[in-house]
């Protein structure tokens, strides 16, 4: 249970801070591409703003460069009332007359004044001058460059991030939950250790009250009630205790107890027949047709016989006066799927998902023996080996238990 917790505890810190760490570096990618798009932008009006022929002023080693330095490869050309273009500034770049007349056919289509020539990778800003266009064109390749390192750099960043952040986790999730887990061992241990203590005096009483029976003639009429419930009631704590020790011994372990391949048909057949008798007297037909046999499982026998018992007596106790138990066994794709099914009063929404836990009990239940551990121990088996167990219940369907556990066809 504690190991759970931990389990938890990391992944929703992690993905906090995950989400965290996201919205910092997206907002970081997000910013630095406005950024340099913004800065081209007023690069490509900078451009646009200069006289003809105008180039851009010198500047000498250990000056801070001038407020019209272009970096990038960029030109300018105007158009003729014609459409033709003529080149009036070059910097870093050439090109082809041939390429200009296309690129200033694209441009004068283009009903934006500004935008993005992605066959060429240019960036241009237009506006009509002299009766023609000026256009100004500065390529991406330094823009688009630099966003993607920033989106890189913060990638690698963020997988770092996480990856410290999960060792902070780790060893803070031990320090945190290290009380509870001290807790919970020493509430495991007194489980355990009351358990053995009291079968012991469980044991004597239910070998006295044996006794008493047998010594029919030495007995008073008017005791025999009394005899009859001490025993009864000692029973019911006997099947209390060893339901405790169970659970403490599945806790102590934490492991899946396999033992042996078992024929797992076989197994539901058998556990199936034994209730037989318990059915006949409320007339309850319990239906095994569909088990398919040679189904087999790696697991123990006493505890896999314990889960179907508990299902199937669960079943049989809730079922309708004359209805129908469904016991079904098949392969779904390597795994053994057991379910358990009647129409008796259906278990509401609020029950079902608190079935599993240990001393619950549902509504429909309140008034019959037992402590609410039974589910606990059937849901302890299963995933003791690798499974695990689900409940479907509704007044129209009925009631479903369904046990999957790793499988497969025996020979």
């Amino acid at each position: 249970m504690i190991r759970e917790l931990r389990k938890k505890f990391i992944a929703i810190n992690m993905l906090l801070i995950f989400l965290v760490l996201l919205i910092v570096f997206s907002t970081v990618c997000v910013s630095a591409y406005k950024r340099e798009t913004d800065e081209s932008r007023m690069t490509l009006q900078m451009l646009a703003d200069r006289q003809d022929g105008q180039g851009p002023r010198p500047f000498y080693v250990g000056q801070r460069l001038p407020d019209d330095f272009v970096r990038a490869p960029a030109f300018v050309f105007r158009t003729d009332p014609d459409g033709n273009p003529h080149l009036i500034f070059l910097e870093n770049i050439s090109v082809t007359e041939a390429g200009l007349r296309r690129i200033a056919q694209e441009i004068t289509a283009a009903p934006e004044n500004e935008g993005v020539l992605k066959l060429y990778n240019l960036r241009f800003f237009k506006r009509s001058e002299r009766g023609g266009l000026k256009v100004a064109l500065i390529d991406l390749s330094e823009e688009r460059a630099a966003v993607r390192n920033t989106v890189l750099i913060s990638a690698l960043s963020l997988l770092a991030s996480l990856s410290a952040f999960f060792v902070v986790s780790f060893f803070l999730s031990g320090w945190v939950f290290k009380p509870a887990e001290r807790a919970w061992q020493q509430q495991r241990r007194f489980v355990a250790d009351a358990s053995h203590e009291l079968k012991t005096p469980l044991t004597v009483i239910l070998a006295n009250a044996g006794i008493l029976k047998n010594s029919c003639a030495e007995v008073p009429q008017g005791l025999w009630k009394w005899i009859d419930n001490t025993e009864a009631e000692a029973k019911k704590m006997k099947r209390l205790v060893d339901d405790l020790l169970f659970l403490a011994k599945s806790d102590g372990t934490g492991q899946p107890a396999v033992h042996a391949k078992i024929n797992f048909s076989d197994l539901v057949q058998s556990t199936t027949l034994s209730f037989e008798s318990l059915a006949f007297n409320r007339k309850i037909r319990i239906d095994a047709s569909c088990v398919e046999a040679n189904i087999c499982v790696n697991g123990d026998d006493f505890k896999l016989h314990r889960l179907v018992s508990i299902l199937i007596d669960n079943a049989v106790k809730y079922a309708e006066d004359a209805g129908t138990v469904s016991v079904a066994l098949v392969l779904r794709r390597s795994r053994a799927a057991l379910s358990v099914h009647n129409n008796g009063i259906p278990i509401s929404e609020a029950d079902l998902a608190h079935l599993f836990e240990r001393f619950y009990r549902a509504d429909r239940a309140r008034s019959g023996e037992g402590y609410g551990l039974g589910l606990a121990i059937a849901g302890s088996i299963a995933e003791q080996h690798g499974g695990k167990i689900l409940a479907e219940s509704d007044a129209i369907r009925g009631t479903l238990f369904t046990v999957l556990l790793p499988a497969g066809r025996g020979t």
